[in-house]
């Protein structure tokens, strides 16, 4: 049975309800939330927000067949409830001619991969391949991005929708292609064909997804500061996000540029954002931030590791954003989230790009992929994993410290939370009124004391309490926590 069918109950149970009775207090109905962003928290003491490190791991994929090349990238990884697909560009001989294509691979535990032969396209003189798409005018095989959509009622020829499509200077008017599919692998154009965005660069991997919480289609796509129509590449310009959406995937809004806070612009050259399996309400991104101008190695250096030329200027990492609708990221760590590592061939131009989608392969661990070497012969997909819900913690040091949230109404009997400490660490769970004084069987002395590594770890009281005695109470939850790290909290 494939890994992900694991979580299928939490997708299902932590559907979210946020139905806020005013500004100032927020309800969690079978929910689970992250501390991504300051969301749920009012007060911090001797107590960080950490951003955790992805860590290398097996699996992956090796790029080695003749029309994958040395420029692959714009990877998409998707979950059908049976079994994990990705998409990813190459490039080969179609007619004689060199040609984008758009590539597939499949797996049942998302940490094995393999590249069936489709027999779709004759490419590199066989149809002995993995190509589902070859590019035309269109150009949709540059950055083809997959979505599957498993909502209900949706026809099986619609299961799969994808853009694809780039503008590459400012006389190009293309736009995005919208196509669709009963099995991830046979694509057609959607029957209303017409282009979208022509007046954008589109010269990215423009992100095609769902969003629970607003109940429609949105689009995140590449554009630059300063554009406007007819000028899709302003001199000077910074690459950046906008944002469209649609009720129907067929009539869309214009775009709108993201916002980034107080935040200083960065080349944020990809988004991958997408709502997170166990809490769809929060958007994470995880971008491939991009130095045009600065450059680490030599040519020798550059030469020697086999980089393309065209690659020798830039470098590249990856940053972590999060996002809960809107035109709206939250950019909390300002940090890289990959880095190029020891590896001299990750220090040119286009390497270190995060893949969309992050997947669960176990228990208590997820996935997300990145495209490294890129340029060369040894380009490669490198799996990293995480702990799940592990993108980033409320940590605790050795001096204890405490977190306390915003007022919340609690509509369950159950709390949960995602944690770790040490063997002399814990976290306590404090359950305060409006007015933040403990409320009794809830208090300091009635929490009993986590401490272990659990994914979903029930909090109780000795008192024998539970979140039902706190039906329809506004309460503030104080986390009282030493040498641990504290992921996620879940109402159920």
């Amino acid at each position: 049975m494939k890994i992900g069918f694991l979580f299928l109950g939490f997708i299902t149970l932590f559907s979210f309800v946020h139905l806020p009775l005013n500004d100032d207090i927020i309800v969690l109905n079978n929910t689970r939330e992250l501390f991504v962003d300051d969301y749920l928290i009012d007060e911090k003491h001797k107590v960080d927000h950490h951003l955790c490190d992805p860590i290398p791991s097996e699996g992956g994929l090796k790029f080695d067949k003749p029309w994958e090349g040395v420029f692959v990238t714009y990877v998409s990884v998707i979950d059908n409830g049976q079994k994990f697909q990705m998409y990813y560009r190459g490039k080969g001989m179609v007619e004689g001619e060199s040609t984008e294509v758009t590539c597939y691979a499949e797996s049942n535990d998302g940490i094995n991969w393999e590249k069936p032969n489709l027999g779709i396209h004759m490419v590199e003189g066989t149809t002995k391949n993995n190509v589902v798409m070859v590019n035309d005018e269109r150009l949709s095989a540059h950055n083809f991005s997959v979505h599957y959509d498993d909502r209900e009622g949706i026809p099986q020829e619609e299961k799969y929708k994808a853009v694809g499509g780039a503008n590459h200077n400012n006389g190009s008017r293309i736009g995005l292609t919208r196509y669709v599919s009963p099995d991830g692998i046979h694509w057609t154009m959607y029957k209303d064909s017409s282009d979208l965005f022509p007046d954008y660069a589109l010269d990215s991997h423009n992100v095609l997804t769902y969003l629970p919480a607003e109940d429609c289609f949105a689009i995140y796509l590449r554009t630059w500061t300063g554009a406007k129509p007819g000028l899709p590449y302003p001199p000077n310009g910074i690459r950046t996000i906008a944002r469209s959406t649609s009720k129907d995937f067929v009539n869309w809004t214009t775009p709108e540029l993201m916002e980034f806070g107080d935040t200083k612009i960065e080349h944020l050259y990809t988004n991958a954002t997408q709502p997170y399996f166990r809490a769809p309400q929060i958007l994470v991104s995880m971008p491939f931030r991009f130095s045009p101008k600065e450059k680490l190695l030599t040519d020798k250096q550059l030469i020697y590791n086999g980089t393309d030329e065209s690659q020798w200027q830039g470098i590249s990492d990856a940053i972590f954003m999060t996002s809960r609708g809107g035109n709206q990221y939250t950019r909390k760590f300002l940090e890289s989230f990959v880095r190029p590592g020891a590896s001299l061939q990750n220090w040119s131009a286009r390497s270190n790009i995060p893949a969309l989608g992050v997947i669960p392969t176990a228990s208590n661990e997820m996935s997300m992929f990145v495209t490294r070497y890129y340029g060369s012969k040894d380009v490669a997909l490198e799996r990293l994993r995480l702990r799940t819900d592990g993108f980033a913690s409320i940590k605790a040091y050795f001096d204890p410290g405490y977190m306390v949230t915003k007022p919340l109404k609690l509509e369950g009997t159950t709390l949960n939370i995602n944690f770790e400490t040490s063997t002399v660490g814990y976290v306590k769970v404090v359950v305060l009124d409006e007015n933040g004084k403990e409320i009794s069987g809830f208090g300091a002395d009635d929490a009993v004391i986590l401490r272990g590594d659990k994914i979903d770890g029930e909090v109780t009281w000795a008192s024998g309490k539970t979140l039902a005695d706190l039906k329809n109470k506004t309460v503030r939850l104080k986390f009282l926590m030493k040498d641990a790290d504290m992921y996620s909290i879940a109402v159920q």
